[in-house]
């Protein structure tokens, strides 16, 4: 009778850890994942190469294998949504519990484990060193009662010699909205300045892949254009084997062909020369980058279509830098 009552107690134990198991998961799932309406992992520099004088970053993107984020691992990730400029590029992730547009996002009552995170990396370095801001302090140092929303439509801008990170805000418990400029050295918020008007990206990177011939050489339907940065689809690694930058920069090659390596113009402005020859890497070694190149008519002065056969020659037809910024 005794052993009976035993292992009567013994199943009633292990259905009890079962239920009790079973309603652990769930929870754990809601205090670390399922709460968060919004969240983005961190992500890390896998490898990097310069190429050029410093003019040219390429770098292959990796999760932060955090603990507690299974999602996370070693595999080179596309990540396209860096925003940079010559000296500092910065990532984000966050965890929130109010989607980008509830105006019930309170910065004087965050929930346990809410964070948004903007980490910056210093390219004028080696090394990368790497320095973290929590945005969302920095917004309640600026004005507590604004919280931050959508990343979507943030990016680059430069003033007086600093690098920027735009951030938009909203009034908690309203829907007033008003742009402000994360300073990327300090990871303090500031107004925009007066002369600026607006927090638009100052500078004008995809020139050659989109408004010259060069387009065909690069297009394709999965090509991606983040507008700064570049990103090749597999189509165009396919006809990359007699690059220049294959030659001169293999590291920097292989990045970009075998690991998803985003390249990034290090400029604060529309730098022609830069990009011009950032891209004579990316066009076969026995080749010109203005050997009948055309220019659209969309970037030339007299708004037509030129061809062109030297730098200089393209120089003479393109418009002013100023002029380029309002090109849609």
């Amino acid at each position: 009778m005794k052993q009976y009552r035993k292992k009567i107690l013994i199943i009633m134990g292990c259905l009890s850890l079962l239920v009790l198991l079973n309603g652990a998961y769930p929870l754990y799932r809601y205090l670390t994942h399922d709460r968060y309406k919004v969240w983005s992992l961190e992500v890390e520099p896998a490898a990097y190469e310069f190429i050029g004088d410093r003019q040219g970053l390429v770098i292959s993107w990796k999760y932060v294998n955090h603990s507690n984020e299974q999602e996370a691992n070693e595999e080179p990730l596309e990540y396209t949504s860096a925003i940079y400029g010559k000296r500092y590029l910065s990532t984000e992730s966050k965890r929130l519990i109010h989607r980008y547009d509830d105006n019930r996002f309170d910065l004087k009552n965050l929930s346990w484990g809410e964070y948004w995170k903007i980490q910056v990396y210093d390219t004028s370095q080696d090394d990368l060193p790497r320095k973290e801001y929590d945005l969302l302090k920095a917004v309640a140092d600026y004005d507590v009662s604004y919280f931050p929303v959508s990343s979507t439509y943030i990016n680059f801008v430069t003033y007086n010699g600093q690098e920027y990170r735009k951030v938009v805000l909203q009034k908690t418990g309203g829907h007033d909205r008003k742009e402000v400029l994360l300073n990327m050295e300090t990871g303090k918020l500031e107004d925009v300045p007066e002369e600026l008007g607006v927090a638009l990206e100052n500078r004008y990177t995809y020139l050659f892949n989109r408004y010259t011939s060069l387009k065909n050489y690069y297009y394709n339907d999965d090509f991606i254009d983040n507008t700064t940065c570049l990103n090749l689809s597999q189509s165009v690694i396919d006809q990359s084997s007699d690059w220049r930058l294959r030659e001169e920069y293999p590291a920097a090659y292989d990045l970009m062909t075998k690991k998803k390596g985003e390249l990034y113009f290090l400029t604060n402005d529309t730098d022609v020369k830069l990009l011009s020859d950032i891209y004579s890497l990316l066009i076969p070694k026995d080749r010109d980058l203005f050997d009948n190149l055309t220019v659209y008519g969309e970037v030339t002065k007299d708004g037509k279509d030129h061809v062109v056969h030297s730098y200089d020659e393209f120089i003479s037809v393109l418009k002013p830098k100023e002029e380029l910024l309002n090109v849609s």
